[in-house]
Parts: C-alpha cells; structure tokens; sequence
C-alpha cells in the first residue's frame, strides 16, 4: 500500500501504512489488547510487521494537543504465502485500543488489509481465535469469515484456537 490514507470522517481517523519508527507504539497497543499469554513479544511482533511479505495498516485519529504526534489507535497486520500453486493471506493480528472499538476502526483495518491481499491476486485469507474470545468470533463472522477448524492448546499448550477464514470472489 502507497502512502495513501483512507479518511474516515465520522469515526476521526484515517489509514496508513506501517513505518518502522511505529513498532514501540504498536508493541504498547498489542500489549493492551491482549493478555500476556497471547501478546507478542516485541521481537515475535517486530519480526512480524517488518518481514518482506507482511502488511501493516495503522489507524491513527487526530494528533494529540500536547506533543502533535499523531495518536495511533489500531493497527492489522497480514502475511502472504503461497500453498501448492495457491496466494493466500494469513491475519497476524488485528489490535484496536479499547476507546477505539465499536466506531469501525477494525472493520477499516480488516477490509483494508483485505483489499491489499485481492490486489496481491490472494486467494482466501485464514486466522486464528481464542475459543473464548466470543467478541472477535462473532466479528469474524460478520465480515464474511467461516469457522473452518479448531488447533487444540495453540495458546501456550492450554487454550484452543478456532480456525476461521474467507474466500475471495474476483471483484477486486
């Protein structure tokens, strides 16, 4: 994705691409958004914003008063991979701080990051969730996705994941 910002009015904030000088903010946001047992570590976060077949979209509102740094608010991270002749996505994660969510913020991220995949000639996307995280599933859900397996102990040898995903029709 070019330097192009998606603006969204209503909700105060637009989209961007991923920059390195982010991943301190991003790391800070992940640890928000999940348990310790789940986050990622800055490394396993790092690794996975900077390599060579991921994208990022960050979601930032308005700057902030004091310093006017830009305050990021969300932010989803994608991979591409080939299987057997096959584009697909696989979701990294999708992190919104919790005064951002209900506003539409991961529903941008997610169909942002989508359109990047289509136009990368993916096929179909795949995700993991936490069994318990009922919230998520059912925002999956509604943007199309499909539960399609379940991972015994994928988080930290305890905790299953369900496997969700969706399919791609031509209409990029």
């Amino acid at each position: 994705m070019a330097e192009r910002s998606h603006s969204v009015p209503a909700a105060g904030f637009h989209l961007r691409p991923f920059r390195r000088a982010d991943l301190d903010k991003l790391y800070r946001i992940d640890q928000v958004c999940f348990s310790p047992s789940i986050a990622y570590s800055k490394a396993e976060l790092r690794y996975y914003l900077q390599h060579p077949k991921s994208f990022t979209v960050i979601a930032e509102n308005a700057a902030d008063q004091e310093t006017g740094d830009p305050n990021i608010v969300g932010f989803c991270t994608t991979q591409r991979h080939l299987h057997e002749g096959s584009h697909f996505g696989h979701l990294i994660t999708i992190d919104v701080l919790p005064e951002a969510r209900r506003q539409g913020t991961g529903r941008l991220l997610l169909m942002a990051v989508e359109e990047h995949l289509r136009a990368s000639a993916v096929q179909w996307i795949r995700l993991e969730v936490a069994v318990d995280n009922a919230q998520a599933q059912c925002f999956y859900l509604s943007m199309g996705y499909e539960t399609i397996g379940r991972i015994p102990n994928y988080y930290l040898g305890r905790l299953d994941a369900l496997v969700m995903q969706k399919h791609f029709t031509g209409d990029v």
